[in-house]
């Protein structure tokens, strides 16, 4: 698994910490939600994790090995991320899938089993040249996908990475609450086995996650499952308990 260890993060040229004397564990075969409102540092938490930046003080260990010591690429192999707007590569729907792996041929047979497990199988199979459509409108033969359907696609890169360690933000800003409950559905395959962190502002999908985090100013201020959580009657519970209320704004607005 992967564990915060005492870190403290200023980004550069500012001397206000980010996180400080933060700790978080990522276990092996758990999915761990983090929420809290905007500037909390929910996200730096991913920067860390890919190694834009690394700690000013503490470490992140993988496996008990200090992400210092592992290079940069060796690192990021093992690691997929979906960001909250993916990148729409104007390229085919084969290549774009396989792009999860580009070290390797592209092999048509992963491809289709990541976009079915993904859910934008069907999606694709309608288009004009199915996997061999360019997607993007940069060519005069491309098709368009929706929002929803461009994280879809981001979603079967990750299967056809296959990495032990997932890292979400945000992944179904996109998505209505219908494909949202099946997104979640396939994630959890996904996840299976793995480390998985999501950082949702959507309680539908954080209540689903084996442990809660709640982040305030670059601090865990409460943690638990939903169902603890909501009895606690802590920050979690008022946002959620507003989230439901069609009529009152949630207390960690996107």
């Amino acid at each position: 698994g992967v564990r915060f260890h005492d870190v403290t993060f200023s980004y550069p040229g500012f001397d206000t910490p980010v996180l400080e004397h933060f700790d978080l564990a990522l276990p092996v075969g758990k999915t761990v939600a983090i929420v809290g409102e905007n500037g909390a540092g929910k996200t730096t938490l991913l920067k860390l994790l890919a190694r834009f930046y690394d700690p000013t003080s503490g470490s992140i260990t993988l496996d008990g090995v200090d992400l210092r010591d592992f290079s940069v690429d060796a690192l990021r192999r093992h690691l997929t991320v979906l960001f909250q707007f993916p990148v729409n590569y104007q390229a085919t729907a084969a290549e774009s899938i396989a792009l999860g792996d580009a070290e390797q041929a592209i092999d048509r047979r992963r491809v289709e089993e990541a976009a079915r497990a993904a859910g934008i199988h069907d999606r694709i199979m309608r288009l004009p040249a199915q996997y061999d459509t360019h997607l993007g409108m940069w060519f005069s033969d491309g098709a368009e996908l929706s929002g929803g359907e461009w994280q879809r696609l981001a979603m079967a890169r990750a299967f056809y990475r296959d990495a032990p360690l997932i890292v979400l933000d945000e992944p179904t800003s996109m998505m209505d609450s219908w494909a949202e409950a099946e997104w979640f559905d396939r994630f959890e395959r996904l996840a299976d086995g793995a480390a998985a962190l999501v950082i949702t502002h959507r309680f539908t999908i954080a209540r689903r996650a084996d442990i809660i985090h709640v982040m305030k100013a670059g601090r865990i201020v409460e943690s638990g499952t939903h169902d603890e959580l909501v009895k606690q009657g802590g920050l979690y519970c008022a946002s959620w308990t507003a989230q439901t209320e069609s009529h009152r704004p949630p207390i960690f607005s996107p």
